[in-house]
């Protein structure tokens, strides 16, 4: 059970969201992420797994051209996690 003055910092942290980014605020009460941002996740998750599997079919075998599509990989679901945590829309 939260205090009096707990309560009362959360309604504080819940109004700036409110206020700073109502597209957030709204995804948040729904448990859902926006619709501009779900399938900018999607991408960032597939970069992902494609830099896994570069990463170990380069460690396999012993490819340097794979290892550096992992780093490429990587660097790109770097970049798309950035710009979804960012994107206001």
């Amino acid at each position: 059970m939260l205090s009096h003055e707990e309560r009362s910092e959360l309604d504080k942290i819940e109004r700036w969201f409110e206020l700073s980014d109502p597209a957030l605020a709204a995804a948040l009460s729904r448990g859902k992420p926006a619709p501009n941002r779900l399938a900018l996740t999607i991408l960032a998750v597939l970069f992902d797994l494609g830099a896994v599997a570069f990463l170990v079919a380069g460690l396999v075998t012993t490819s340097p051209a794979l290892t550096l599509g992992a780093l490429l990989s990587a660097g790109g679901g770097v970049a798309l996690h950035i710009i979804g945590g960012h994107s206001h829309g």
